[in-house]
């Protein structure tokens, strides 16, 4: 009774919202796959601390954390394996150009792989997990993605394309972009031959999916033609000729199949009919038939590598942890913190309802504001607790007690910096997840307001997946301008401060044009551009605005060239804030 009853409730609600709401489905769909690919990072971080656990058992492998020389020695080693199997994948299928900026990127990701791996299999680590995961900035953050997984689950419903959705992730490209090219050589006729359409037909193999094919382009130097079987009685398709100056094309969508055979492992026949070799290229891009399935991929991903970050972070430097963990505690608890939150949540419900009469660019201006809202959120929140957890605890003579204890100056404002972050880092993910949700239904509400046709779900999923690099690149930029804020904390007051980043952020984001403008000036003007490009940041690095208005997408390699200058800019930072720390008299 109660499983008929269930039955019966569950085609009710798959079909209430696609008879009365038709643009439910399309807003819900690209929330479902968010919401399955937290899942999916969930279960694969379960799997993988649940095989730590079991390592952590093994005599010597358990034990290695109470050793931390040996540890990250261990970690180093499986940190350069990890980084050289991914650069030996990637480096091919990258321009060489910008093959150089995938090292720094892929050495970070290797880190977390290799220390998150080596101190998650630590005994200390699988008895003290639940604290580890629950408590403080990652309790907040995976609470955050919990949510979202809860919902995802929740519209499962009203989700389009389930089904499918999930059949693609079998044909997601790991490596490259799914371009494959396989040349093959047929041999000529013999002169025996004299009639072309005597020559024989030999079988070759050439490796795709069907399924999975999306473009096919078949180019050769001699006239050939192309069949599914060696003698013209067993044809199952229609041969194609193939001429040199006459290639052929195929994307999906089009009318016509592909001229090859269903199962790859039955062969492709091939006749040449000239007497000279054929060169055949087979030029095939293979992707998921619905390609948005690679959203899921990338949130399991972020889930899971966010996870042995804390870890590792938590567990390899125990001391910097600590400062780190009570500093995001006591920010978030701060009313500020409740502030912007409320206000960020408030301001991107209205960039949603609030007409932007932009004449039908209304998305990107509500991408554009949503962005620098949280960016700008983010800033107010790093320089306040700059201000709060640094400079006043130096003239509070807080700073003393906690460096009485066997804590270093380095330990110390380290920590302080990377808890202001992790604090930065949840207003980041709360807020960007919102604003996901609201550009996803963006195309929807527009639609309705101006009586059109609604949207498919694949246009609400690309604007909302397109906020994703946007957040990430102004995150980075918030992580700059926050470590001038605790260099400038070490010294000065919290009002200095708030001036002094405004300043930097304005200067940062003017330093391409004034160098572009000082070209072909007098060489006074021409120093005094490079020496501002020098000394401040070069913030445009990390501006996208100009891409969200040409509604380009960010490809990746441009997240890594923002990556590889974050990293050279904070490093060098923080060394100056060392510096100015460690003479400040503290008594």
């Amino acid at each position: 009774m109660n499983d008929l009853f269930l039955e019966r409730l569950s085609t009710m609600l798959a079909l209430v919202p696609l008879q009365t709401t038709p643009w439910l489905p399309v807003w819900v769909t690209p929330l479902w796959i968010l919401g399955i690919g937290v899942l999916a990072g969930f279960v694969v971080a379960a799997v993988l601390l649940a095989v730590l656990a079991v390592l952590s058992r093994v005599p010597g492998l358990g034990t290695l954390g109470d050793r931390p020389r040996v540890a990250n020695a261990v970690a180093g080693v499986l940190t350069l394996i990890v980084a050289a199997v991914t650069l030996s994948l990637y480096w091919s299928q990258t321009t060489a150009d910008y093959r150089i900026l995938l090292i720094l990127p892929v050495l970070a990701m290797s880190a977390i792989v290799g220390w998150g791996l080596v101190y998650g299999m630590w005994r200390r680590t699988v008895h003290e997990l639940w604290s580890v995961l629950t408590e403080g900035v990652m309790g907040y953050a995976l609470g955050a993605a919990a949510v979202v997984m809860v919902i995802g689950l929740a519209i499962t419903p009203w989700a389009e394309d389930t089904r499918p959705i999930l059949e693609s992730l079998k044909q997601v490209n790991w490596v490259g972009d799914g371009e494959r090219v396989q040349p093959i050589v047929v041999p000529a006729v013999s002169s025996d031959v004299t009639d072309p359409d005597d020559a024989p037909f030999r079988q070759f193999f050439v490796e795709y999916d069907p399924a999975a094919i999306t473009e096919l382009s078949i180019e050769s130097n001699r006239t050939i033609i192309l069949a599914d079987a060696e003698s013209p009685e067993d044809f199952q398709i229609r041969p194609t000729r193939i001429d040199p100056d006459a290639p052929f094309t195929w994307k999906r969508g089009e009318l016509g199949g592909v001229p090859l055979p269903t199962d790859p492992a039955e062969g492709l026949w091939i006749q040449n009919r000239e007497i000279d070799p054929a060169t055949v290229n087979f030029r095939i891009v293979s992707l998921p038939p619905i390609q948005q399935v690679s959203s899921i991929v990338i949130a399991a991903l972020a889930v899971v590598l966010s996870i042995l970050a804390y870890i590792a972070f938590r567990q390899a430097a125990p001391r910097v942890a600590a400062i780190a963990l009570a500093t995001s505690k006591s920010e978030m608890a701060q009313p500020l913190y409740f502030v912007l939150l409320a206000l960020g949540a408030v301001a991107m419900i209205l960039f949603m309802i609030v007409p932007f009469n932009t004449l039908g660019e209304d998305i990107k201006l509500l991408k554009d504001s949503g962005m620098t809202l949280i960016m700008v959120l983010g800033l107010i929140q790093a320089v306040w607790s700059a201000g709060t957890s640094v400079a006043d605890e130096i003239e509070g003579k807080t700073a003393l007690t906690v460096l009485s204890k066997p804590v270093s100056r380095r330990s110390f404002l380290l920590g302080k910096y990377a808890g202001i972050m992790m604090a930065v880092f949840v207003l980041f993910v709360v807020l960007g997840l919102l604003l996901m949700v609201v550009t996803a239904y963006k195309p929807i509400f527009d639609a309705r307001e101006n009586s059109q046709e609604v949207p498919m779900w694949q246009e609400s999923h690309g604007e909302m997946v397109s906020v994703v690099p946007g957040i990430a690149l102004y995150f980075m930029e918030t992580m700059a301008i926050g470590a001038i804020g605790v260099a400038i904390a070490t010294r000065l007051p919290m009002l200095a401060n708030f001036v002094i980043c405004f300043i930097v952020y304005v200067v940062g984001n003017l330093t391409a044009p004034l160098v572009r403008s000082s070209d072909g000036s007098n060489e006074l003007v021409g120093f005094v551009g490079k020496l501002i490009a020098v000394v401040v940041p070069n913030l445009n690095a990390f501006n996208i605005q100009s891409a969200v208005d040409a509604g380009n997408p960010i490809p990746p390699i441009y997240l890594a060239g923002a990556f590889n200058y974050l990293v050279c800019f904070g490093i060098m930072t923080l060394m100056v804030a060392l510096l100015l720390f460690e003479d400040r008299d503290l008594a």
